[in-house]
């Protein structure tokens, strides 16, 4: 990151302090803004279009809480940086600052070259990594895509087959029926076309599938309402190789008053979210006689849920609290980098939600996503919880 490409906003009721602090800001090349006045540096932080790296702030303003701004930035922008500036600090202040995340406490008086520098340049190197770690999830992500893309090739190959076996008969069918045609048999002919139609639409099907997983880049994705059955589905679809060599039994339970419900999520990240975790939980069934796997849709304490559990191994309470380690991975050498439930976990935190993880050894492990019910659109529809059960 360029030094002058940084943006920051100065709320400081001192007008001498603010303007020093500007003044030596721009002999670094530093873009700064003064805001003197609680009201107006509120208006400023709650305006769409702008936008500041770097917040440096008097939280105790004559006209105003400053940490009451502080919360506003961070609603706006979870990953803005707020360096906190005051003449006295106490406990309070300093847990305040913590709650709020803030970045650094800086005691008046300071000096600009030796305290405020330092700690801005610090900032910048937490950025630059925020990017970098940004860049580097994208592509993690995009690596994990083609590995499942050629676990869907298989897929897509032995389920194509079949279509197209069905479409070489029926019509070699036609050519003989051809042959003997009289108006009468018309029908008959109507019935084979319908065949051919219907082994069509599943070819269809399975190319829509490939293609909407890996047409978009996760970066350019925009949120939008998906049917979280489709999802469901769409995520299942991707494993479905991996399901039917390990000959798992899968059961989807929906309570039907979701069963038609929406998501408001970004879709191909939500379906690399499910995938991974049903692709794990069918990892730990490889050695246990019962290979059982259970997506439960279900509403609780105001927060929709989508749990993934399996009958596999379960993991150790050592092991538990760095499953979401970056790194982290309790596969063999060379089958496993460890960055996949510390990426879903990110993810799921994309979505405003959490990731909540039980397990106990030798009965197996549940994934649970959490999110705020506020992300769901439900058609009106009512009824119990019934299982939905499927053949893999």
């Amino acid at each position: 990151m360029e030094l002058g490409k940084l943006n920051i906003l100065i709320i400081e009721d001192d007008e001498d302090i603010a303007n020093r602090l500007q003044k030596e800001l721009e002999t670094f090349n530093f873009t700064s803004k003064i805001v003197k006045k609680y009201n107006e540096a509120k208006s400023l932080i709650f305006r769409a279009e702008i936008e500041f790296d770097i917040y440096l702030i008097d939280v105790q303003l004559p006209d105003g809480d400053g940490f009451s701004l502080i919360q506003g930035i961070k609603r706006k922008n979870d990953d803005a940086i707020v360096i906190i500036m005051s003449g006295y600090i106490n406990n309070k202040i300093l847990e305040k600052s913590h709650k709020s995340e803030c970045f650094e406490v800086i005691q008046k008086p300071f000096s600009i070259k030796n305290d405020v520098i330092p700690i801005i340049k610090k900032c910048i190197k937490n950025i630059r990594l925020k990017k970098e770690n940004l860049h580097l999830n994208s592509q993690i992500l995009h690596t994990s895509k083609l590995a499942a893309l050629g676990e869907l090739s298989a897929t897509v190959i032995h389920d194509i087959r079949g279509p197209l076996t069905m479409i070489q008969l029926t019509c070699e069918d036609i050519k003989d029926d051809l042959k003997h045609l009289e108006v009468k048999d018309i029908d008959c002919v109507n019935s084979h076309i319908s065949q051919i139609n219907k082994a069509c639409s599943k070819i269809n099907k399975l190319v829509d599938h490939l293609r909407n997983y890996s047409r978009k880049d996760a970066k350019e994705e925009e949120e939008e309402y998906k049917d979280i059955e489709e999802v469901i589905e769409n995520s299942l679809f991707l494993v479905k190789q991996k399901i039917r060599s390990l000959v798992v039994k899968v059961e989807i339970k929906i309570e039907d008053k979701y069963r038609l419900a929406q998501l408001l999520c970004y879709p191909n990240k939500f379906e690399q979210v499910l995938m991974n975790l049903m692709s794990n939980a069918c990892d730990a069934m490889r050695t246990v006689t019962k290979k059982e796997l259970q997506i439960r849709v279900y509403v609780e304490s105001q927060t929709f849920n989508i749990s993934i559990t399996d009958t596999g191994e379960g993991i150790p309470e050592d092991i538990m609290p760095k499953i979401f380690d970056s790194f982290f991975t309790t596969k063999p050498k060379g089958e496993g980098t460890g960055l996949g439930l510390s990426i879903v976990k990110n993810i799921v935190k994309e979505h405003a939600g959490d990731l909540l993880l039980a397990s106990v050894v030798g009965e197996g492990t549940t994934f649970t996503i959490k999110l705020p019910i506020s992300r769901i659109k439900i058609k009106p529809n009512s009824g119990d919880e019934t299982p939905s059960p499927r053949a893999a």
